[in-house]
Formats: structure tokens, sequence, C-alpha cells
């Protein structure tokens, strides 16, 4: 790191109270907001897609393939676009993966408008995801060079309240954008969203590239490092994936507005950001906060997916919802402590390409799921989407424990 960077760095940390406070620190504030923007367009995004293919092909298994299209594109970009920015200065590297991604997006919405076939949309959303793949562990890693070392874990656990948050915010917008204006206008929302979050992330610190005989290391010894981390976003990105095609097939088969599947979501996400809030909030002393992080993510990751497979065999509507809503508040405890992992097995200046694995595992599970749970739906009614998006988080997380005794 070169002295300007160094000095820049030390003065963006130095704005921080004593005391590890973070609420009187503008820095971590102008982070949050720059992160936020970066991410709720990719909470947004799954449902715009779902939409924008429904309304031009009529079918959710072509919902499916553009939602997991996206997903897998950056389920496959986003460990070595974290490599990437690792290696380059940030924040300017972020800021043009984020215009590079909201062309892509802009490029789509005029092609859907337009009446493209299913083929040219699959082109430009591969195009559009990679670009902006690996942008959020990117961000993450800023972190450690920005804030205080006792100021860490407390500013992970709000970042991921934060993520909650986004996925309240994102459906719920997709929906809205749906309904007001078309569907096809949503993916137009997501690029000016993306947009403004790109002009933001410049005015964060600058940091350096690692230096090269730090930023090396074999991708396998990361893996091994990482492996339950993985395996829990695995679950958790095929619960996402399945969610985004079921529940909008759920509420057209109860005649219900198909765009309201979105909001549905939200709502999950609303009862998982009070919960998340909440434990971000409690004493270090608190049993929740100092038990092991690993035995906290894979308990309540566990009781998430078994409440939302309850809801597959809900004999009512409104019953479905209210199991989906009950789930929603073991989640964001479980899926901060999961992502908490990894900055707890990772060095800082690898912190960029790690969380780029930790997305691409849930974006592989998002991929894989998204058409799966097309056809379920298309072929067995919604209830198969539910059940599909409740197994995969409780049997990911049940092979924690059972691997860990295996090996014991």
């Amino acid at each position: 790191m070169s002295v300007a960077d160094r000095s820049e760095v030390g003065a963006a940390r130095r704005t921080g109270p004593p005391g590890g406070r973070l609420r009187s620190n503008p820095t971590w504030w102008r982070w949050l907001a720059a992160a936020s923007l970066a991410r709720l367009p990719q909470t947004m995004l799954p449902v715009a897609l779902v939409l924008t293919a429904h309304a031009s092909t009529g079918s959710f298994v072509s919902s499916g393939l553009l939602s997991g299209a996206s997903a897998m594109t950056y389920a496959v970009c986003a460990p070595w676009r974290g490599r990437q920015m690792d290696r380059a200065t940030l924040p300017r590297a972020l800021g043009w993966s984020l215009l590079g991604s909201t062309a892509g997006l802009v490029t789509t919405a005029i092609a859907a408008a337009a009446g493209a076939p299913l083929v040219v949309l699959l082109v430009l959303v591969v195009v559009a995801a990679a670009s902006g793949a690996g942008v959020t562990g990117a961000y993450r890693s800023l972190l450690p060079y920005i804030l205080r070392p006792e100021q860490l874990k407390q500013a992970y656990a709000i970042d991921a309240v934060a993520l909650q948050l986004a996925w309240i915010g994102g459906p719920a917008l997709a929906s809205v954008v749906a309904a007001l204006v078309g569907p096809r206008a949503c993916v137009g929302a997501v690029a000016a969203v993306l947009a403004s979050g790109a002009l933001l992330s410049w005015t964060l610190p600058r940091r350096a590239a690692a230096s090269a005989t730090r930023r090396s290391g074999p991708a396998r010894a990361m893996l091994a490092q990482l492996w339950v981390p993985l395996l829990l976003n695995v679950g958790i990105g095929i619960n996402l994936g399945a969610l985004d095609v079921a529940l909008p097939a759920l509420l057209a088969g109860h005649g219900r507005p198909a765009t309201s599947g979105g909001l549905v979501l939200a709502g999950i996400f609303a009862t998982s950001a009070v919960s998340g809030s909440i434990y971000a909030a409690l004493p270090a002393t608190n049993p929740l906060r100092s038990a092991p992080t690993r035995t906290v993510a894979w308990v309540l990751i566990a009781v998430y997916g078994l409440v939302t497979a309850l809801a597959a065999g809900a004999p009512a509507l409104w019953l479905a919802i209210a199991c989906l809503l009950v789930a929603g508040l073991a989640f964001a405890p479980g899926d901060t402590s999961a992502m908490l992992l990894v900055p707890e097995q990772v060095a800082e200046d690898r912190l960029a390409e790690a969380f780029g694995y930790f997305a691409a595992f849930g974006y592989l599970g998002t991929a894989a799921a998204s058409p799966v749970a097309g056809w379920l739906v298309t072929r067995f009614g919604a209830d198969t989407g539910l059940l599909l998006a409740g197994l995969a988080p409780l049997i990911t997380a049940v092979v924690v424990p059972m691997a860990r005794l295996r090996r014991s």
C-alpha cells in the first residue's frame, strides 16, 4: 500500500469515535449507503427477470431460465471477479464494474420492451451479471481498512441486517414497478438504482491492491477453510431461487396477481430484518452471541428450512404465508452467522475473493433451483416449489453437525 493510500485509510479509520461506536463514523455511513444501493438491484433482479420473462413468453419455465442464467453467471464469475477486486484499487474498480452492469441491464430492458426473443435476453443478462459479479464481496473487503478491529463484528452484523432490508425493498420495489408501469420496466428500474450505487461508491476511501506475495494462494485451500459457510449458503441460494418462482405461482394459483409474490417475499424479509436487528443489538454475553458462530448458523438455518417446508403443506393460502413469515424470524440471525464465518477464517487481503466464493455458492444454488422450481410448479403445482425451498436449507444445515461428528 502506498503512502497516500495509507494516509487516506488511516484518516478514514480515525473518523470513528473511540470505544468501537459506529453511529458517529461518517465513513461507515457512506460505506453502508453505497453497499446498500449496489446490493438492492441484486434483490430486485430475480423478481424483475421472472416477471419480464413471464410477460414476454407466458411461461414460468422461461422465467426460471432467465433468472437462473443470471444467478449462474454470478456464481461462475464471483470468485474470479473477487480476486480481481483484491488485485485492483478500490473503490475505482467497484464503480466501473457497477456501471458496466448498468449498461447491460439498460440494454436488456430496451430489448424486452422491443419484444426480443428469450435467447437475446439470456445473452444480455449474462453480460450484465458478469460485470457486476463479485461486487458485494469487494464492498465487505473494504471494512477492515476503514474501521477499527473492535468495530468489525458489529459492522458485519449490521451489514447482514441491511441485506435483509434490501430483500424487503428489492422484491417490493420490483413488484410495484411491474404493477404501475409494467413487468418489462422492472429491469430498467434495477439499472437506475445500480447506477446511483456506482456514483456513491467513488466517494469511499481508497484501498490499494494487495501485494503479489500476500494475495497469492491456492483456491483449494480457501475452499477447505470455508466449506461450512459455503455449504450453508448453497442451501440458502436454493431456497431463494425456489421462492422467486414458487411465490408468484402460488399467488396466481389462488387467483391473485403473480406480481404479489414479490410482496410476500418482502414480508418474509421484513420479519427477518426485525429478528436480525435484535440479534445485532444483543450484548456479547447473550447466549446467541457467545455461542459458536457455526452452531448458531446451522441451528437457525435448519429451523428456517423446516418452517418453510411446512408452508408447502398448508391447507390455505393465508396459513402458508403465515408459515413463511414465521420462518423469516430465523433467517437473518442464521444467515448473519453463516456470513460471519468467512472473515473469521480468511486474511483481510483475500476477503473479496473469499466473499466471492461465498456469493458464488449461493448463486449456484439459486441458478440450479430457478429452472427446477419452474418445472416443478408447472408440472405439479406451487406447493412443490415451496417444498424445495424448505428442504434445501434444512438438509444442508443438518449436514454440518453430522460431518463434524464423523470427523471427531
